[in-house]
């Protein structure tokens, strides 16, 4: 009988002896000692018709893979297999011909799988189930070795890769008070150097010290009161502002069955922040030039206009007069209208317009602003369509920055549409959110024309069907208040058939009264 008290005594002791590739190497010894056996080997299963050994003893140097198929049938219906007088296949035979007996044991863990091979030189009388429990608990060991190496080696992996990044890394585990911090990091919160692992208190020294120097603190602190309502609290570009330096800091929490806690990095975007900072004053400056000649543009315009106007006045004009006089008044409106485009755009991005929020009878104000369109329409006999909800909707918004955007769609919508087509304006509620929809049966939007939608400036390759303006201001300036509003806005468009633009309000902004339909 083997005394298998001793065998685990042995283990304890190679385990407070032995880290690393060693661990196994000596734990093989000990088997081989134990067993009385020459030769173990360690292979692992790749696929079905690949095996590679992991480690042997001796070591077989010529020997790096095989095919397992005999291995597999030999544990088909039990893991454990000892025979006498083995013969192994051509396969098996420079790993085990040297053996006259040889034991195995089949290893399935989602980390390994394989086998446990040991063999004699000459026969024994080893009771097979003293040689299966033996092999099981070094089993055991296989796969607790396997696994060490495994952290080890993806432990490197991770040093190396977050030592190498520029920004600061930071993972604190809750459920252990454990932390680990990359160099970056050691750095930024000026900690002991070397130390990946630092203390809870000096960690937390370290990020108080940091934040206090912030010149940003109260808003920090606003922001980081968050975690303590919330323990499940995200952010990203989170601003850190310093005298010589600003970070974008993110923060997420991280739940899994080994780790409860949060990640933190610190990003240096000090250079980005001041080159945009560049970039906004400039565009400012641009914005206002063009506010300005827009608004110096409007006097000689409106010169002309009163010039045109006043000309029948002198007497009687012949109709390709007139039909001049037609034509340059609409064009000096159109002028008119891309400036006060321009100028009313420019204001919207360039400053913080203030919003006045008011409940608005969504019904009411959609049936005003379709009227107002039917001389429009009437001119390219375009049927326009006001479709309701069932249920009367108050909208929580601004009724002068709704009634620009939808005075854009709508537009638009007429605008492009063919002669004798549909417009329709839909009013709608999708999980209790609202929706207004502006669909026409226009031309339809390219996929190349999708990219430049909402972009200023921007002549889409569908035209205007009755030689009406356009300033290409109109869907910037829906998605700039759409924004200000915390509207989403969908397009569906299918080319020759017509587009959607949809907006949607937040279920937060609605309320939903009693069901108009009549019963």
């Amino acid at each position: 009988m083997m005394d298998f008290k001793v065998l685990e005594k042995r283990f304890r002791t190679i385990e407070a002896t032995e880290i690393g590739p060693k661990l196994l190497e000596a734990y093989i010894a000990e088997m081989l000692a134990f067993l009385e056996a020459d030769g173990c080997y360690i292979v692992q299963e790749r696929d079905e018709w690949t095996a590679t050994i992991q480690f042997s003893s001796p070591q077989k140097l010529d020997l790096l893979s095989l095919n397992p198929t005999q291995l597999q049938e030999l544990t088909q219906e039990s893991p454990f297999f000892l025979i006498k007088n083995f013969t192994p296949r051509r396969a098996l035979k420079g790993m085990l011909s040297d053996y006259r007996q040889v034991a195995g044991f089949r290893l399935t863990n989602y980390t390994f799988k394989g086998w446990i091979l040991i063999g004699w030189e000459t026969l024994t009388d080893s009771p097979a189930d003293d040689v299966e429990d033996a092999l099981y608990r070094f089993g055991d060991k296989v796969l607790i070795s396997n696994l060490s190496l495994q952290r080890i080696a993806l432990e490197q992996q991770y040093r190396f890769i977050f030592g190498i990044v520029p920004q600061g890394i930071v993972l604190v585990n809750e459920e252990d008070e454990t932390s680990w911090v990359n160099q970056a990091a050691i750095e930024l919160l000026d900690l002991e150097q070397g130390d990946l692992r630092p203390s809870p208190t000096s960690l937390s020294m370290g990020m108080l010290k940091l934040r206090n120097r912030a010149l940003n603190l109260d808003a920090i602190n606003h922001t980081a009161n968050e975690f303590v309502r919330n323990p499940n609290f995200s952010i990203k570009e989170w601003l850190w502002i310093f005298t010589d330096q600003i970070l974008s800091v993110l923060t997420r929490p991280i739940f899994s069955p080994y780790f409860k806690g949060r990640i933190w990095l610190f990003n240096d975007v000090t250079e980005l922040y001041h080159k945009n900072q560049q970039l906004s004053d400039a565009n400012r400056e641009i914005e206002n030039l063009i506010s300005v000649i827009a608004h110096d543009l409007k006097s000689p315009l409106a010169t002309l206009s009163f010039i045109f106007n006043f000309l029948p006045m002198h007497g009687p004009l012949n109709e390709e007069q007139n039909e001049n006089i037609e034509y340059g008044q609409k064009t000096i409106k159109r002028g008119l209208n891309l400036i006060d485009s321009i100028v009313y755009f420019n204001k919207l991005i360039s400053s913080n317009l203030p919003v006045q929020m008011e409940d608005i009878e969504i019904r009411e104000l959609i049936d005003v602003l379709v009227e107002g369109f039917s001389a429009q329409a009437y001119q390219k006999g375009i049927t326009l369509h006001a479709q309701h909800s069932d249920q009367a909707i108050l909208l929580h918004s601004d009724p002068e920055s709704l009634v620009r955007i939808l005075d854009n769609l709508i537009s638009n919508a007429v605008k492009f549409s063919p002669f004798g087509r549909n417009v329709y304006v839909q009013i709608g509620l999708r999980d209790n959110q609202l929706t207004i929809s502006v669909k026409d049966e226009g031309p339809g939007i390219s996929s190349d024309d999708r990219t430049k939608l909402f972009k200023r400036f921007q002549r889409l390759s569908a035209q205007p069907t009755n030689n009406e303006g356009s300033s290409g201001l109109g869907l910037s300036i829906v998605k700039a208040l759409s924004d200000k509003l915390g509207a989403a806005i969908e397009v569906d468009s299918v080319l020759n058939s017509g587009t959607t633009f949809r907006l949607v309000f937040p279920a937060d902004y609605v309320r939903i009264g009693e069901s108009l339909v009549t019963k």
